[in-house]
């Protein structure tokens, strides 16, 4: 599909979604998801008599034109983004719900598609899913990879789900499985061989288990730092972690209690720093953290590095080559 149909469709979602929001004094990003839905369905869903008929032939007009089951899933998603993107901004969403970028997105799925090993029917079980779309890049990486995998969100803002499985119906036809959990909390938690999440940054509001290595000793715990220890509980025995965390989570308060957990609970595989260009301020710089399972296999040299700008070619390629050194190594030893 050309970049010209994928604007014109990013266009004419926003333009009805802009229409149905007015119409019934509702956020840009609810009235997108009930537009997904319409377009899923086939038909304009009525609450409480809105939308209002005019309102409604435009919605009905867009499910008539938008030919969403013949289109590449690639570009669906890059549509579906661009429409979330454009919400995202009008409605002035708080950061821990805005969209995954798709280049973390691919740096992220690249290093997995390399460790993980996964398999057809494997499970790759994103633990804070928001609006998913960091895990469908993930998935979409796969999929041209060859491998068809089972994919779980977890996430506790019903907004946020409700967006995630109106996108899922048009993407995957509703197949992926989510839950609305307080993940810190959850005591349950599903399996998954790859584990992914772009964590949120903040305090958690509530107090934590004891059982919690990184809680704070006063005040409020950091709920990233409690999610890269809970991240541990949805992984499977012989599966991986892949969390992007603040890039000064290592060094910032209260990384003591996250370098203890690292020793004796987990077992460090990777630190990367994302490409600085990726971030407006230097102060929301990100990096991915790569864990398993406290005895899995041979610890060895844990990788660490930063990305280099992806506009300097020579310098992506040699660290990537340094990335795959790695990897070839550290399955020599386990």
């Amino acid at each position: 599909m050309t970049q010209d149909k994928i604007a014109q469709y990013f266009d004419a979602l926003t333009t009805r979604s802009q229409a149905l929001a007015q119409d019934t004094a509702m956020s840009l990003t609810a009235a997108l998801t009930e537009v997904l839905e319409d377009l899923a369905s086939g038909r304009v869903q009525y609450v409480a008599g809105k939308p209002t008929p005019a309102v409604a032939e435009q919605i009905q007009t867009l499910i008539a034109q938008l030919d969403w089951q013949h289109m590449a899933t690639s570009d669906l998603r890059k549509t579906l983004q661009l429409a979330i993107l454009k919400a995202n901004r009008d409605d002035k969403t708080q950061a821990n719900h805005q969209i995954t970028p798709d280049g973390i997105g691919y740096l992220l799925a690249d290093f997995l598609m390399q460790t993980a090993q996964l398999k057809t029917g494997d499970t790759m079980l994103d633990m804070t899913v928001g609006a998913g779309n960091l895990l469908y890049t993930v998935n979409d990486v796969l999929k041209m990879n060859g491998l068809d995998i089972q994919r779980v969100g977890i996430d506790n803002d019903e907004s946020q789900l409700a967006l995630a499985t109106a996108v899922d119906q048009l993407l995957h036809q509703g197949t992926t499985t989510f839950y609305q959990e307080d993940v810190v909390a959850i005591t349950e938690a599903p399996k998954a061989k790859a584990v992914i999440a772009d964590l949120p940054v903040g305090y958690y509001p509530l107090q934590p288990s004891e059982k919690y290595y990184t809680q704070a000793t006063t005040g409020r715990s950091f709920v990233h730092q409690l999610l890269i220890e809970k991240s541990l509980d949805f992984v499977t025995d012989d599966g991986w972690v892949y969390l992007i965390v603040p890039a000064n989570v290592m060094t910032g308060e209260q990384a003591k209690s996250l370098l203890k957990f690292l020793t004796h609970q987990a077992q460090l595989k990777a630190f990367l720093q994302l490409p600085a260009a990726f971030f407006k301020d230097a102060r929301a710089a990100k990096a991915m953290l790569v864990l398993r399972k406290h005895g899995v296999g041979q610890q060895g040299e844990v990788l660490m590095g930063q990305y280099p700008p992806l506009k300097d070619i020579d310098g992506l390629k040699k660290f990537l080559q340094d990335i795959k050194a790695w990897v070839t190594l550290d399955k020599e030893q386990n």
